[in-house]
């Protein structure tokens, strides 16, 4: 029996989270080339966006995947991310329905002829329950 093999630009389940702390830009993100637009200042500290629930730059591409539209400079924090750790697999677990959706939706919603290269996702408002303590 083989071990399953994770994507980290395929499911975006790590994308979503239930605060709009939910991912800290630190101290190793300064020399990054995180476009400002895609961030957000809270109580003096700086987060990703977030929309409906997840990050706002999680994107589909035209194969109905979904990834990071910044992936080769996302945050440290999304870099720590480890495809089939504990981490992933619980995001997954708890968030993989939402990401799922989002992912049938993009790609439903999607226009015929769609451009090369990721775009970003529709809004859609997922339901969200009390922050999980667990997964920030």
């Amino acid at each position: 029996m083989s071990s399953p093999t994770f994507d980290c630009t395929a499911c975006g389940a790590c994308c979503f989270g239930g605060h709009d702390r939910y991912v800290a830009l630190l101290p190793e993100d300064r020399g990054r080339a995180i476009p400002e637009t895609a961030t957000t200042e809270i109580e003096g500290g700086r987060y990703m966006a977030m929309t409906c629930g997840h990050c706002a730059q999680l994107t589909a591409t035209p194969e109905g995947r979904l990834m990071c539209g910044i992936y080769e400079e996302r945050p440290e924090a999304c870099r720590a991310f480890r495809a089939g750790s504990f981490e992933c697999l619980r995001a997954r677990a708890h968030r993989g329905p939402l990401a799922e959706a989002l992912r049938a939706f993009a790609v439903a919603d999607a226009p015929s002829g769609s451009p090369e290269g990721p775009v970003p996702v529709p809004p859609v408002v997922a339901a969200e329950g009390p922050p999980d303590p667990a997964h920030p």
